[in-house]
């Protein structure tokens, strides 16, 4: 599981070196402060951090973490925060597939955010390897390599030269991120205890300084091995642990909720207090009055609630029903679409720069303030409504919550007497569905109309529903054909309709153009593409900009579909030669996320005397193979949502050819947890492989793991099937 588990840090263990060439006043006072931490960290005398043996009974793993080392410093001085992080350390590495790992750090050096979020990153790292004779030798961090070399941004990566098995690789890490406290607050910490190796030592030691305040929570664990106290003018959280067990459940595991876990946010100026976690109470006051106040500081989609009307009228228009006679349930699902349209899909600012790839379709907006105005919008339209809250499955429970910005928002909306539920989480997201990290989990609920007395009365905690695995469908219909001039090379031909969730697995297909052209359609709005770009007026000049980019997205979109195709099969493709959206799935009302394409593929067809074998398995894309260690299963299984998978196959058979095998891919496991069935028949000369594969829930206990791995068995089992093709 090798990765790091608190927020601002986990994309910053890319690290940090210093190169010496022409020396900038940056870069020498980088290396000043390099050359002093260097010193603090090679010279503590941690006497976990010089051990060299190795206990007999992890003689047999593939690593061993000798010692790990988490500290964080937290301080508030003048209207601005510093926090310093540092990861460090000491590893035997045991054989040649942990040397792998370790045998290249990518690193960071610097990132600075700008003026307007007033947030500087640097980094420092050092590396040293110990030889089993006791030989030690410094990493010398100049011979890193530059990958990116800008004035706020730079990255940097190193190769450590005659690293072997036997080696101890010792390394440390220091981030610093420097914050205007006006413009950006102190990111959240979420230490999660448990590597992929076993650890021999584990310490950590958080200060924070009063001044900041902090909420926390500690989860997993005996309340005893987090020790708290108060030295000086800073508050201390402190935990050591020795010989502590690897994870071996790295699939569908979600760690907060299973491995010993620091969870701690900052109060900032707000309040000095320390307190164990965000309680009920607390969140109550945000949803019931506090929320209900943030629409004046969000006037950009404050604004477009006036342009409602409109779309609702040319609704009306086009439908031939008088706008007083719109059912309000689709009254609801229009403003639903509208508004995210409005906060998604439009231009809010002018940016530095156009982005329109593959990042430009996962924005999100802030949830609070969408969902407030998507309220305000609904009341003009006699819709009730109430706010409601919900923790994210991988954070948690409402009981976990440390920090008001680790719940979702959302509204309930009431248009009939069927609640509809309605979060703003993405470009994709539908009207009365929610994502599925909120599926199946604990909310609090409020409306905020009426008296104070009303108010409260309506708080309350519900259980939020779940979607089924006949909801959240990828159904793919496979044709596949023999090259007439190579019998080895296969054409196939494929089309892929998802449902529900299951279409937020393909975004990266989509083009952000095409959404947005999809998206005015839809809504007839009256504004031009231009001006939902802020690209007219006196930014006209925008409207090339962003064709340009447009144009180039179109492009890169080849080398996403090829590298899909390679990581689905296992094999890349010899050529792509359509890729097509016939339909974008973007409201639900209308056909599903729908995708065609056509690629040529080697590797799947061996010539074996007058006949061929086809690896015709490997036609439904590759299947989880469960390696010794991961079928013994210690944490319950939380995946993303319950979710079918069905394949359609035709294989089209050469003249003078016939299959022998066929009978071994009939396959049927169904059980509690999930199911695999597949099935054959021919049909004028073509074989048709008919496949279905289930997972019933989203979460499993660990005693249930057995019963899954059955169906997971025989779905890896029909991906190793061949049948033969003999000459006749």
């Amino acid at each position: 599981m090798y990765k790091y588990k608190f927020v601002f840090l986990s994309s910053l263990l890319l690290c940090t070196i210093y190169q010496a060439r022409a020396q900038s006043k940056q870069e020498r006072e980088y290396q000043e402060e390099a050359t002093q931490v260097k010193q603090e960290i090679w010279d503590a005398k941690d006497p976990a951090f010089a051990r060299t043996d190795i206990p007999q009974k992890y003689s047999n793993e593939s690593a061993v973490i000798i010692a790990m080392n988490f500290t964080l410093g937290a301080d508030h001085n003048r209207r601005k925060d510093h926090i310093a992080v540092t990861l460090h350390e000491r590893i035997k590495i045991q054989d040649k597939a942990a040397l792998e790992n370790y045998s290249e750090f990518n690193l960071q050096k610097l990132k600075s955010g700008g003026w307007y979020s007033g947030v500087k990153l640097t980094s420092y790292m050092g590396i040293r390897v110990i030889k089993p004779n006791g030989q030690q030798r410094d990493i010398d961090m100049n011979d890193a390599v530059s990958v990116k070399d800008e004035q706020d941004d730079k990255k940097q990566k190193i190769a450590i030269s005659d690293l072997q098995v036997g080696d101890i690789i010792d390394f440390y890490v220091r981030t610093n991120k420097d914050a205007s406290s006006y413009y950006a607050s102190p990111d959240p910490l979420d230490f999660s205890i448990g590597e992929k190796y076993p650890m021999l030592d584990f310490s950590l030691n958080v200060n924070v300084d009063r001044k900041m305040g902090v909420s926390w929570r500690y989860l997993n664990d005996e309340q005893s091995a987090l020790h708290r106290s108060q030295e000086g003018d800073d508050y201390v959280f402190s935990i050591h642990k020795t010989d502590v067990p690897k994870v071996t459940d790295e699939r569908w595991f979600y760690e907060q909720r299973a491995l010993p876990t620091l969870r701690l946010t900052y109060n900032g100026l707000k309040s000095k207090e320390i307190t164990n976690g965000m309680n009920e109470e607390r969140i109550r006051r945000f949803l019931t009055y506090e929320i209900i106040s943030v629409n004046a500081a969000y006037a950009t989609l404050g604004a477009v609630i006036s342009g409602f009307p409109a779309v609702l009228h040319d609704y009306a228009t086009r439908t031939g029903v008088r706008e007083r006679d719109v059912n309000k349930r689709t009254i609801a699902e229009l403003a639903y679409y509208y508004i995210r349209y409005a906060s998604l899909y439009k231009e809010t600012s002018i940016g530095t720069s156009i982005e329109v790839g593959q990042q430009r379709k996962t924005y999100t907006p802030r949830q609070h303030y969408t969902s407030n105005v998507f309220r305000q919008l609904l009341i003009r339209y006699d819709i009730p409504t109430e706010l409601a809250a919900a923790v994210p499955r991988q954070v948690g429970t409402l009981q976990d919550v440390v920090s008001l910005d680790d719940l979702d928002y959302f509204i309930i909306a009431y248009p009939d007497d069927k609640p509809m539920y309605c979060s703003m989480s993405s470009m994709q997201s539908f009207p009365d569905e929610l994502p599925p990290r909120l599926e199946g989990q604990q909310a609090y609920t409020v409306s905020v109309s009426g008296s104070s007395r009303e108010k409260d009365a309506s708080f309350k905690k519900i259980n939020l529903p779940m979607s089924s695995a006949d909801q959240n469908i990828d159904a793919e219909k496979i044709n596949v054909n023999f090259a007439a001039d190579n019998m080895q090379q296969l054409s196939i031909d494929r089309i892929i309709r998802v449902t529900g969730q299951y279409r937020y697995n393909y975004l990266d297909m989509l083009l952000y153009e095409d959404m947005l052209s999809e998206e005015r359609k839809n809504l007839h709005v009256s504004s031009s593409r231009d001006e939902d770009l802020l690209a007219s007026g006196s930014y006209r000049k925008r409207a090339n900009e962003f064709d340009v980019a447009f144009s180039k997205a179109r492009k890169d979109m080849d080398e996403t579909v090829s590298a899909n195709i390679a990581s689905e099969y296992g094999t890349k493709p010899t050529a792509v030669t359509y890729f097509k959206v016939a339909e974008q799935g973007l409201e639900k009302q209308n056909k599903p996320l729908t995708m065609h394409e056509s690629f040529t593929v080697d590797g799947f067809v061996k010539k074996a005397g007058n006949n061929y074998m086809l690896d015709i398995g490997k036609l439904i894309t590759e299947q989880i193979e469960l390696s010794p260690e991961e079928r013994k299963r210690t944490y319950d299984i939380n995946m993303p949502f319950p979710r079918t998978v069905s394949y359609d196959i035709l294989i089209n058979i050469p003249q003078g050819y016939q299959l022998e095998g066929v009978e071994n891919l009939n396959k049927s496991v169904n059980n509690d947890t999930g199911s695999f069935e597949s099935t054959t028949k021919m049909e004028d000369g073509k074989l048709v492989v008919t496949i279905k594969k289930v997972y019933k829930h989203q979460h499993e206990q660990s005693v249930n793991w057995v019963q899954m791995m059955a169906f997971m068995d025989a779905a890896s089992d029909f991906n190793k099937q061949k049948v033969l093709l003999k000459k006749i």
